[in-house]
């Protein structure tokens, strides 16, 4: 068993393994979303114990990890647990809780543990005094427990990872990029025809929206421009930069503004990065400067057409503001909330403080009110307690980003920041298509440290 597991294991050895395992774990992905979201989810589980088996290192799990909620076409209805779901979901935690605990707790890798305790008691204490539940729709409670979840899976793969990762993490990331256009392109195409102009469309991808679809490929673009400017060889950077134009063409399919206004300023911060700090440079600063020479010339030729769709994008996400989208009302709500009492005040009042009727992937359904603000969020969520449990998450995220290379610590920094600072006007933190990824990186990270002090210490 031990020479078949070790001829298997050297497999990761070859040259191009990490591009070509995650690619295919990639179209797994993208098949299960469009056909049949079980047979995604379970192929995805079967190949995670093989791996776990052959290689015993949550490292090869970590796409997995990332991609499993993106198998999910179709919502369900918030007043029923989704048995299939949970009975899958389950299994897959209950491999991954072995192979990542089988050799012992590992506290000095966990850099990013405290601020995610802090979460997961901020988002649980107001649970016992929730009395907005509706009888039948007690599945409402395990949202209090989410930021436990993630708090779990972050223990699972910090203590489960052994090799350095962040080139594999950022691998991972650029195929969540071409997941989500893909899935964004699919549906635009199955729904062109009922709109005049497809950047009016606003549709469902089973998991969420389209706009949030948009902010996930927008916390991915920044690892594309990492690998780009990590690279050496010319060919696996033509690779990545195909990889950044399918994952542009997919921000723009998603028509949410905001996104939009993220991607420009994460490209445009992230391409003078590059300009400045890459392994060929030389190659990097004259296909730049082409792809300028190239693009000037084409944009006053079609100025016509460019001019106005840059305006529209402007126009609708300068001049109109946030006036047209509900959310300073929805703010407003949040704010009034927080101060209704010294108790929601310091503690808050909870994740399903309000619950409303809004439409959803399956139709109308009643659902818990959700804030469009990490800010206002948390406060309804956790009060002042859970803003300093915020504010200590982040300080430990941005002071361990600190402590990897410059080139990952400058562009992933890059996306840290915009995302964050965009955090404050739409759904990034404590949603699960966020949280999940999110907290897969910082276990990626942390253990990419921890390897390397360990090196030092040992040379």
């Amino acid at each position: 068993m031990k020479d078949i597991r070790g001829k298997l294991s050297s497999i990761t050895n070859l040259k191009y393994f990490d591009e070509c395992f995650i690619l295919i774990i990639a179209l797994i992905t993208i098949f299960g979303w469009e056909y049949n979201s079980t047979i995604g989810m379970i192929s995805l589980i079967i190949i995670s114990i093989f791996i776990l088996i052959v290689f015993n290192d949550l490292l090869y799990v970590v796409p997995i990890g990332i991609f499993f909620i993106f198998t999910m076409k179709y919502g369900f209805s918030n007043n029923e647990i989704p048995i299939k779901l949970i009975v899958i979901g389950s299994i897959f935690a209950i491999i991954l809780l072995f192979y990542a605990f089988k050799n012992g707790i590992k506290y000095k890798k966990m850099k990013s543990l405290w601020g995610l305790i802090g979460l997961a008691i901020m988002n649980l204490i107001p649970i016992f005094w929730c009395n907005t539940i509706e009888n039948g729709y007690e599945v409402f409670y395990f949202f209090f427990f989410a930021d436990l979840g993630y708090l779990v899976l972050y223990l699972i793969f910090v203590n489960g990872i052994k090799k350095s990762s962040l080139k594999f993490i950022s691998i991972s990331m650029s195929y969540l990029a071409l997941i989500l256009s893909i899935e964004c392109a699919i549906r635009v195409f199955e729904l062109k025809d009922t709109v005049e102009n497809i950047f009016e469309l606003w549709y469902y991808l089973g998991w969420g929206l389209c706009n949030e679809a948009g902010i996930m490929i927008c916390v991915s673009i920044p690892f594309i421009f990492y690998l780009i400017a990590s690279e050496n060889e010319i060919k696996i950077i033509f690779l990545q930069l195909l990889k950044l134009v399918i994952s542009i063409i997919g921000v723009l399919l998603t028509t949410s503004r905001g996104s939009y206004l993220a991607c420009f300023v994460i490209v445009f911060l992230s391409v003078i990065i590059l300009f400045f700090n890459s392994n060929r440079k030389r190659f990097i600063r004259y296909f730049i400067l082409s792809i300028l020479i190239i693009m000037i010339p084409i944009l006053v030729i079609f100025s016509n057409y460019f001019l106005p769709l840059i305006d529209k994008v402007i126009s609708s996400v300068f001049y109109n503001g946030l006036d047209d989208s509900g959310r300073v009302e929805i703010w407003e709500k949040g704010i009034n909330l927080f101060k209704q009492n010294n108790l929601y005040t310091w503690f808050g009042s909870g994740i399903c403080s309000i619950i409303e009727k809004h439409a959803s992937a399956v139709g109308v359904q009643l659902v818990p009110l959700v804030f469009h603000s990490t800010i206002v969020q948390t406060l309804v969520m956790g009060g002042i307690f859970g803003i300093i449990m915020l504010i200590l998450h982040f300080y430990e995220k941005y002071r361990n980003l600190c402590k990897t290379n410059l080139k990952f610590l400058l562009f992933i920094g890059v996306g840290y920041l915009v995302v964050d600072l965009y955090g404050m006007i739409d759904n990034t933190y404590h949603m699960y298509y966020f949280m999940i990824p999110l907290v897969i990186i910082l276990a990626s990270i942390d253990s990419h440290n921890f390897n390397n002090k360990t090196k030092d210490i040992h040379n």
